[in-house]
């Protein structure tokens, strides 16, 4: 599992990247489906993580159950036996302890992946903004630019009617 975060979070910092780099030429487009492939493996990394963490809830289930009926067959052999039963009860905490430690470990690997999974969130919005901030700084040097080639073009007009009344012009 570990090796799954690890290269969904490579992944996903080679397209936070590659947008970047191609985003630095305003290309809205590239940034957004970074941020669609961004969220949709998000969505994909915690569908695996739920179904990994009730995989790993019903084999610790069974663990348990194992580890009750072996502490359970000890003692119905052992029954007239102190020490041995006290033995017995001692490996069945100790089998526990182990269980818990193992449940904990998990608990903590799935708590880690979330928050991989929230970080993946963050940068898909945080590309998604950039697309948006990028097309609004499109349009601002489109009118911009609009807005100088109209005084041009006005100015040119204006030059031009300025000679044919002149005379210049027959």
């Amino acid at each position: 599992m570990d090796r799954m975060q690890n290269r969904a979070i490579h992944a996903a910092a080679l397209l936070v990247l590659n947008a970047l780099i191609n985003g630095c030429a305003g290309v809205a487009r590239v940034e957004l489906a970074a941020a669609d492939s961004v969220e949709m493996l998000g969505a994909s990394m915690t569908e695996t993580l739920a179904e990994y963490h009730a995989d790993l809830a019903r084999f610790d289930s069974e663990r348990l159950r194992a580890v009750i009926q072996a502490f359970i067959e000890r003692v119905r052999m052992d029954v007239a036996g102190n020490a041995a039963v006290d033995a017995h009860a001692e490996a069945f905490q100790e089998a526990l302890r182990r269980l818990d430690a193992d449940r904990q470990a998990a608990c903590e690997r799935y708590m880690a992946a979330l928050e991989n999974v929230a970080t993946l969130r963050e940068i898909a919005q945080g590309l998604r903004r950039l697309a948006l901030e990028s097309m609004s700084l499109d349009d601002d040097v489109r009118r911009y630019f609009g807005e100088v080639m109209e005084r041009r073009k006005e100015a040119k007009e204006e030059e031009s009617e300025k000679r044919v009344t002149d005379g210049e012009g027959q």
